[in-house]
């Protein structure tokens, strides 16, 4: 059997071919591990931001277990302030019919004084309001 001849040339040619594949893997794992490293960093910067919300949102959750009681004695001072006003607004109103009263029995509202049953019926008393 005879061997094929191979010459120097097309040796060489083999050779330089073979080494360009090989330097063809090489370039491409060096972009699959450039592209690797991207992403890991990616992935980091994403895990280190999701640490600093989950952090804030446990600091968010203790200020407002330790604030509720601040925001209790807020509340009730407020709930105070409230019934103060109310009880204030009740009074101007007491006082605005009182002085309506007035004005009408001074005016003659139609031409004549309220009487004591227009009073009542437009719920004017002024007997409960001086008690």
């Amino acid at each position: 059997m005879r061997l094929p001849f191979i010459s120097r040339r097309r040796a060489q040619a083999a050779v330089d071919l073979a080494v360009a594949g090989v330097w063809h893997l090489v370039d491409e794992a060096e972009k699959a591990t450039v592209e690797a490293r991207a992403d890991q960093r990616t992935a980091e910067g994403n895990a280190a931001a999701d640490r600093e919300k989950y952090r804030r949102a446990v600091a968010y959750v203790e200020q407002a277990e330790d604030g509720r009681y601040e925001n209790g004695v807020r509340l009730t001072r407020a709930l105070r302030a409230v019934a103060r006003y109310r009880a204030e607004a009740a009074v101007q109103r007491r006082t605005i019919a009182h002085l309506t009263d007035q004005l009408l029995d001074a005016t003659g509202y139609q031409g004549e004084p309220l009487l004591p049953a227009a009073r009542t019926a437009l719920g004017i008393d002024p007997r409960k309001e001086d008690q």
